[in-house]
């Protein structure tokens, strides 16, 4: 855990093995397929699965709440792996899932994150968020679902940055340009099944697939007991989650 506190990430190679990348593989094609089915005007589609798209030409950018629409994905919202890295980082086995989403990077779409904070989107800052654990009290888990490179809109991050705390505005997300420092950007090279873990406060983005490959990424979000106050689609204020007991999880580095 020492790279987690010192850079703000940690690369966990292979958190999910070959057979379990194939099946993830195959849910997200299937969400893919849906998404181009359900009508424009049914954003929520199936038991509140958030299909975020756009149209002419159709985009889908991600889905909120995917296990909703995917029986292979909410199987993964209390596996034992996720909680045992959630928990070695919340500092608690008792936790709320507040996100379970699926992005999409197809080649040539334009979809692309611009440089952020988690913690904007928890609403840190607001009465919407209470800091339990007074450092954050979230951890988000991205799982590649392909390889993912420079070249289709791979992660980049920007280490260290978790240490500033919040830094983002209030209002509109936005990073203040003298946190910016893009040339000590990092991007994460991850093979499919491969996960990245960060903090609500380490300040990263994504830029637009140019290349030939898709760029899917599976992302699970934990949050401590009694900090969120807001709803989410799918979770409401949180799932409750319970780890039996206390894993050492591996979080080797490549």
């Amino acid at each position: 855990m020492q790279t987690l506190e010192e850079q703000g990430y940690l690369h966990i190679p292979a958190l999910l093995p070959p057979d379990q990348v194939r099946d993830l593989q195959q849910a997200f094609s299937e969400l893919l397929a849906l998404a181009k089915t359900l009508p424009p005007t049914d954003p929520e589609g199936l038991h509140q699965a958030h299909f975020v798209r756009s149209w002419d030409p159709f985009k889908l950018h991600r889905v909120v709440w995917a296990g909703a629409a995917s029986p292979m994905l909410a199987k993964l919202g209390d596996d034992p792996r996720f909680l045992a890295i959630a928990a070695s980082v919340l500092g608690t086995s008792q936790m709320d899932q507040l996100i379970q989403q699926a992005h999409f990077k197809l080649p040539g779409d334009g979809v692309a994150f611009s440089w952020h904070q988690d913690a904007s989107n928890r609403r840190y800052g607001s009465p919407l968020w209470s800091d339990t654990n007074g450092q954050g009290s979230f951890v988000q888990i991205a799982v590649a679902v392909d390889p993912m490179c420079p070249h289709n809109g791979g992660l980049q991050v920007l280490p260290g940055t978790h240490r500033l705390g919040f830094v983002a505005d209030p209002e509109t997300g936005e990073i203040p340009p003298e946190h910016l420092d893009l040339n000590a950007a990092v991007y994460l090279d991850m093979a499919p099944g491969d996960a990245a873990l960060f903090g609500p406060f380490l300040i990263h983005g994504s830029g637009p697939n140019t290349g030939t490959t898709s760029r899917r990424l599976f992302l699970q979000g934990y949050a401590c007991p009694g900090a969120n106050r807001r709803r989410y689609p799918g979770s409401g204020l949180g799932l409750p989650r319970h780890l039996p007991q206390m894993l050492s999880p591996k979080l080797s580095e490549q």
